[in-house]
Parts: C-alpha cells; sequence; structure tokens
C-alpha cells in the first residue's frame, strides 16, 4: 500500500518536473537566440549615456505581430535603470474601457520577477540597478525572461527592438536562425 502511495506520488510530481525542463531549455533556447542582440543594443545605449538625451536611453523589445506585449527598460543614471512591462493600460484612450488585459498567469510570472502587479495607473514596474561596470547580460537576460515568461516569447519567434540609439545590432551578432 505504501509502495502505491509513493508511485502515485511520484507520477503527480512528473508532470511539474517535467514542464519545469522544457520551461528552462525554451528559455535557454531564447537566450541563445537574442541574448546578443539585446546586450549589444544596451551596451550602445549605455556608452552613449553621458551624451544622449535622457529620452533616447531607452531599449523596447516586443513581440512580432503583438506590439502591446513588450518589455522597455530606460537608463535613469549609470546606475539606475527603470524597467517596466506592458499592462495594456495604455492600449485604450483614458476615456475608454480598457481593451486589453494580460491573463493572470501573465500578472503572477511578473510578480515573481519583481514587478509591481497593479496596473490600475499604468505599466508593471520594477528599477534595477546597475553595476559599475555594468552587467549587461544580467539585464538582457532579465528583459528575455520577462518576454518568456509573461509574453511567452519563445525561439524561433520574432522579437522586435525599438531604440533610438542603437537601431540595430553591431556586426559581432550574428543571427542565430
Amino acid at each position: 500500500m505504501l509502495a502505491r502511495a509513493a508511485l502515485i506520488a511520484a507520477l503527480l510530481v512528473m508532470p511539474a518536473a517535467s514542464l519545469a525542463d522544457d520551461a528552462a531549455a525554451s528559455f535557454r533556447a531564447l537566450l541563445v537566440e537574442y541574448r546578443c542582440p539585446v546586450v549589444d543594443r544596451l551596451e550602445q545605449i549605455y556608452a552613449a549615456i553621458d551624451r544622449a538625451h535622457p529620452q533616447n536611453l531607452f531599449l523596447i523589445i516586443y513581440l512580432a505581430g503583438r506590439p502591446q506585449d513588450y518589455v522597455q527598460c530606460v537608463f535613469d543614471t549609470r546606475t539606475r535603470m527603470l524597467c517596466e512591462a506592458s499592462s495594456g493600460y495604455y492600449d485604450s484612450k483614458p476615456d475608454e474601457p480598457r481593451a486589453y488585459r494580460l491573463p493572470a498567469r501573465s500578472i503572477a510570472a511578473l510578480g515573481r520577477l519583481g514587478f509591481s502587479t497593479d496596473d490600475s495607473a499604468g505599466n508593471f514596474q520594477i528599477w534595477l540597478d546597475v553595476s559599475e561596470p555594468p552587467d549587461l547580460n544580467r539585464i538582457a537576460d532579465f528583459t528575455l525572461r520577462v518576454l518568456h515568461d509573461g509574453y511567452g516569447a519563445r525561439a524561433g519567434g520574432k522579437l522586435e527592438f525599438n531604440a533610438p540609439l542603437a537601431p540595430r545590432t553591431s556586426s559581432q551578432c550574428v543571427p542565430v536562425g
């Protein structure tokens, strides 16, 4: 009887472990495809902090065909960055009802990453400390994790970028796919 209970318990845990393995593999594949282009753009923006207009120190990454699903980060200073994950709040005019809301599972995923989860007055936000020198790989991984866990981005799917100071990657990033 005890062996049977242990077998049933093991069978119940296996799907959860398999899902976690699939999610980890899926995220690794997204990193392989997009880490370099994100880091490269962050490097270009960071290098321009002292000479560029503060309004241009941002990077927006969104899913192609789904521009409402994005993460945007802006350097506030050399040691601090504000990141926002789209909530759908700005997809409607102020006097109109909300046309788009993120599903609860996506909001929960963003909460686990440290974002605010109140979308009653704007996007979900988090402030990040930027080390000196900056660990741009960490920031790139974070933004890609947001897109993966919060918006379902996967390797093979197309991500789009908006960054006035880094409209394209340098030649050091060779596309994977």
